[in-house]
């Protein structure tokens, strides 16, 4: 991966950054920037191990400061920001305030870290794109090409279906006048690849049938994606597209297919049942625990947590809200008792703190996986389908398998229906994906209202004094960037901006 990089490094970020940040790029800007070094792999790929070189550099991208890793108190757009943008996490007295302007949803098109967020993923289309044009080329052995190729839909089409989660005002499966973000195909350096957006269905119909290709690929490979006995599962294999389908398909409303991809996934990947070690040993890669997909750091990569928690200084920008868990382990949705509380929390400077990224092992150097897919998603995943299909016995049943998988002596919780099974869903949902990239976009799909807890407000806690964001505010999409609206004329800004 790193040999791949320092190929093409220059060229392809800052290409890629003009290209999907302002949507075109000129030759003379990939002539001036080119490294002494060869760029074979990007234009003119000799082999498949050439190709396969990309393909990585896709996967790295995924670490991107902005994307799934963090920078010093900011990024993390994938993993932790969703939670800082909700009710989960509260800014400290402790913060440098380097991401006030998202907490108190003070952005708009000219805000940095928007524009950041905005590229991030469209560097990893980018990556994916050249995959997709070159793979057919070195076609002697089908199912090593089906490999790499797969890989290249499913990444494609997460990498989209993530800028979508922001930038789309709906999630409507078959709105025609809802704009999505474009979805791009190929990857061209020209000033005169300007991609409009696509409304909702168009969106969608791209995005399912990359799935689709994805999964079909992927059930017929040379050798497995991963490693069966490694303590991480760094690249996307037939297992994972199952669990991005059921993602997918879960914001789409389409409860079948939700139901069906989950239970694949699930059915690949079983759960960690009451075991405390293995538990917590998916987050310090001491154990693979139930890891559908992790997307891999080492040491000085940045690692997700430096948007909330510094491990080395021991120092919270950003606390578990006091509704989710407390220090006593007595009160909250998550209690000492639950394996998920030692996995998830730690005592730091007398408060509780979000540190189950401090590090591998026993490392606190912040370089720990971020992992994207679990099997504990996929049981709440199919239960809301079930429950939302009229199914709400298995529903009921999804949500007691999981609960007795992480609380020891659980009793079954019975006679739970309707609107009461959904919110015990949804709670469900908040305990066990606590800063794994899901609460702000779980209400947006949903409620779309955020009220912070008791800490907000509280000016002895926390400096935020923004603690409600109404389901009718501009502020649960984010604007498309200006630099974008600026250079592409098909481009349309969302509602409000």
């Amino acid at each position: 991966m790193t040999i791949m990089l320092k190929k093409f490094k220059y060229t392809f970020m800052a290409c890629a950054a003009s290209a999907m940040l302002l949507q075109a790029c000129s030759s003379k800007d990939v002539i001036e920037l080119e490294p002494q070094f060869s760029l074979d792999a990007v234009n003119n790929p000799s082999s498949i191990s050439q190709v396969e070189q990309v393909l990585l550099g896709a996967y790295s991208n995924f670490r991107n400061g902005n994307y799934y890793g963090s920078n010093s108190g900011t990024g993390s757009g994938w993993a932790l920001m969703p939670d800082v943008l909700s009710d989960n996490l509260y800014e400290t007295i402790e913060s440098l305030a380097n991401s006030r302007t998202m907490v108190e949803w003070n952005y708009n098109p000219g805000t940095g870290q928007v524009a950041s967020m905005y590229q991030a993923p469209y560097l990893v289309i980018s990556s994916a794109n050249i995959v997709l044009r070159d793979v057919d080329k070195f076609s002697q052995n089908v199912q090593q090409v089906n490999r790499i190729k797969g890989q290249a839909y499913a990444i494609r089409a997460l990498a989209h279906f993530d800028l979508f989660r922001y930038f789309a005002n709906s999630y409507d499966r078959n709105s025609t006048t809802d704009l999505a973000v474009p979805y791009t195909k190929e990857f061209v350096v020209s000033t005169a690849a300007k991609p409009a957006r696509l409304n909702n269905k168009e969106f969608y119909d791209a995005l399912f049938a990359d799935l689709t290709q994805a999964v079909t690929l992927l059930a017929d490979v040379d050798k497995p994606v991963n490693d069966a006995g490694a303590l991480s599962r760094p690249y996307i294999d037939l297992t994972a597209a199952y669990a991005i389908q059921a993602r997918a398909y879960l914001y789409a409303s389409q409860w079948p297919e939700a139901i069906a991809a989950a239970t694949a996934a699930i059915n690949r990947r079983p759960l960690v049942n009451l075991n405390q070690a293995a538990f917590t040993g998916m987050y310090n890669q001491t154990n693979s625990g139930e890891i559908i997909w992790n997307v891999q750091f080492e040491a000085n990569q940045s690692g997700p947590t430096y948007l909330t928690y510094f491990p080395a200084q021991q120092r919270a920008y950003f606390r578990p809200a006091l509704e989710v868990a407390t220090i006593s382990g007595t009160s909250g949705l998550l209690r000492s008792e639950d394996i998920r509380y030692n996995a998830f929390f730690s005592n730091v400077g007398g408060e509780l703190a979000l540190t189950k990224y401090r590090g591998k092992g026993s490392n606190t150097d912040g370089a720990a996986n971020f992992i994207a897919f679990r099997t504990g998603e996929m049981y709440l995943i199919r239960a809301e389908a079930r429950a939302k299909s009229g199914q709400g016995a298995l529903a009921l049943e999804d949500l007691n398998t999981l609960r007795a998988a992480r609380i020891p002596s659980y009793v079954p919780v019975a006679g739970l229906s309707g609107d009461a099974l959904l919110t015990a869903i949804a709670d469900e949902r908040r305990r066990e994906l606590i800063g794994e990239g899901h609460r702000f976009f779980d209400l947006k799909r949903t409620t779309r209202v955020i009220t912070r807890g008791s800490t907000c407000g509280n000016t002895n806690l926390s400096p935020v004094g923004v603690c409600t964001l109404p389901s009718t505010a501009r502020e649960w999409t984010l604007p498309i960037p200006e630099g974008v609206i600026n250079a592409n004329e098909s481009q349309v800004q969302n509602p409000g901006y």
